[in-house]
């Protein structure tokens, strides 16, 4: 058997030219005289076919395939926080061969399904191996006497698991295939009989390398907005956000997590953008709505204590008046009280003229927040209230194509921004992707590079999302009032009410982009 560290993927394939596909080697490799002879045949018109491409060996395949599996291969959340890998190959008139192997890390799950690969291709004397690996990159329980996949959903591949995911098995007729059903092998079949108590379905991603060492990624159904908002996730990602804000809040109205009124805000904004995605459920008759009254109330009063409408940051004069904003939407009877309507009269008096200037790299705050005060404003608003009616400013700058890395530190260290992170860049970034259209940028690269980062974030928090039917090892009453699972460390759940609202406004922020994208 070929060496057992090219399978590790530590080391390059690509030292010896005589297994390179190409005609071009060919005639590098080829004596003077067959050089010459093939120069004459060009140029007189008669050039011979290209030489027939060459195997590689096994270990060259399980190089490349471990080479797209490390950059693609993801972790499964909390509890199970594994890796699950399903190696399947075929040679020649051999059956197609199928197994699964759970092991804590990707490259642990790699080694034992190289090896057992190495034995499969030794055992049955395999010359040439058709060899696909999957790799399950989301979880969902399956209900009690419901089919586990749709029968017409041929654009995904799945996998059935027992409880503890030690026993996992394609979805997939496994027969005398050939390579192009192996590649293809993404078609649904009834459902694998060898578990008898399957309780898991596995989403995969996977791919596919033939015996000349072709690479083809198999049809990756990227996880997006649609797979969250049509699970029993959903509502209960916002909702248990909403309890878990509700009961950590002080008599004061404020949070013990909030070190300064910018995070009280912060908060306030998350528990106001919970509520508005519940709407199944009337705001004005939930506990909740009493927690975003007196978060209020402590707005005005700190602002008021303090002249901060006059002294403030703007940081902090932009994020009070999108929350003042907010809270008018979800509750329109408070646009007439005069504490609130004084406060949002002097908020953008006081920001017209920051507003008014080019944002640059910097968080456009003032920008998002006079822009939410006119699409928003109450009809009895005065008309001095806006007085620069102008064309705002663009701010798809540097700053927004950056934001998504300030966030993706967010949401990879538990809600802990990077230290050169801007303090609630994620309500800024959820403000802008309320805008209508697009963001425009300089080219169709950097807009490609922005919405790949935003299905990064959409998938680093999807990932952290506590489903109900997974938090195996909390109290039930614990699991009511968190949302996320801590990335920090094992099954902790996020308790903290900071953390907790702004790894809610990253994911709501990432959906909406993807949302825009998809529809335009």
């Amino acid at each position: 058997m070929p060496g057992y560290g090219h399978c590790q993927g530590l080391q390059p394939p690509f030292g010896h030219t005589s297994h390179l596909p190409n005609s071009e080697n060919a005639i590098m490799n080829a004596s003077p005289t067959s050089r010459s002879a093939l120069q004459a045949q060009h140029r007189y018109g008669k050039a011979p076919p290209p030489p027939p491409v060459l195997p590689i060996e096994l270990s060259q395949q399980l190089d490349l395939a471990f080479r797209f599996v490390a950059q693609h291969a993801v972790s499964l959340p909390d509890p199970f926080a594994c890796c699950v890998l399903f190696f399947t190959m075929t040679s020649e008139k051999l059956p197609v061969t199928s197994f699964s192997i759970r092991r804590v890390t990707i490259h642990a799950a790699w080694r034992e399904g190289a090896t057992r690969v190495r034995q499969w291709a030794w055992a049955n004397n395999a010359s040439q191996v058709e060899l696909r690996i999957d790799w399950a990159c989301g979880i969902k329980p399956i209900a009690a006497n419901a089919s586990p996949v749709g029968a017409g959903d041929s654009n995904r591949t799945w996998a059935l698991a027992d409880d503890e995911l030690d026993q996992a098995k394609l979805l997939s007729a496994l027969g005398h295939s050939t390579s192009r059903n192996l590649a293809d092998m993404n078609t649904l079949s009834e459902p694998v009989t060898s578990i008898t108590h399957a309780r898991w379905q596995l989403l995969l991603e996977g791919v596919y390398i033939d015996p000349h060492g072709s690479t083809t990624a198999l049809p990756r159904p990227r996880l997006s907005p649609s797979h969250l908002r049509s699970s029993s996730a959903g509502p209960t990602l916002y909702r248990a956000t909403q309890q878990l804000i509700a009961q950590n809040q002080g008599d004061d109205g404020s949070w013990p997590e909030a070190t300064s009124l910018l995070d009280h805000l912060g908060i306030t904004y998350a528990l106001l953008l919970a509520q508005q995605h519940t709407p199944q459920e009337n705001a004005a008759h939930l506990p909740t709505a009493h927690t975003s009254h007196r978060a209020i109330v402590y707005l005005v009063e700190q602002m008021q204590r303090w002249s901060l409408y006059d002294d403030g940051s703007e940081e902090l004069q932009s994020l009070s008046l999108l929350v003042l904003m907010r809270y008018i939407r979800n509750f329109p009877g408070v646009a007439h009280a005069a504490s609130i309507r004084n406060l949002i009269v002097r908020l953008s008096q006081q920001l017209c003229t920051v507003a008014a200037r080019p944002a640059a790299d910097q968080t456009p705050w003032a920008q998002l927040a006079i822009e939410a005060v006119r699409q928003n404003q109450p009809p009895s608003s005065p008309d001095t209230l806006l007085p620069a009616q102008g064309a705002m400013p663009s701010y798809e700058a540097k700053w927004l194509l950056a934001a998504w890395q300030q966030l993706r530190v967010v949401t990879d260290d538990g809600g802990r921004p990077a230290p050169q992170a801007q303090p609630w860049v994620s309500a800024a970034v959820m403000e802008c992707s309320l805008r209508e259209g697009l963001p425009r940028f300089s080219s169709d690269a950097t807009n490609v590079q922005f919405y790949s980062g935003m299905q990064a974030l959409f998938r680093a928090c999807y990932q952290r999302i506590v489903w109900p039917e997974m938090a195996l090892f909390q109290s039930t009453a614990l699991r009511k009032q968190a949302a996320f699972f801590s990335p920090r460390t094992g099954n902790a759940l996020v308790s903290d009410c900071r953390l907790a609202s702004q790894l809610l406004i990253t994911i709501s922020a990432s959906m909406n982009f993807l949302d825009k994208q998809l529809n335009h």
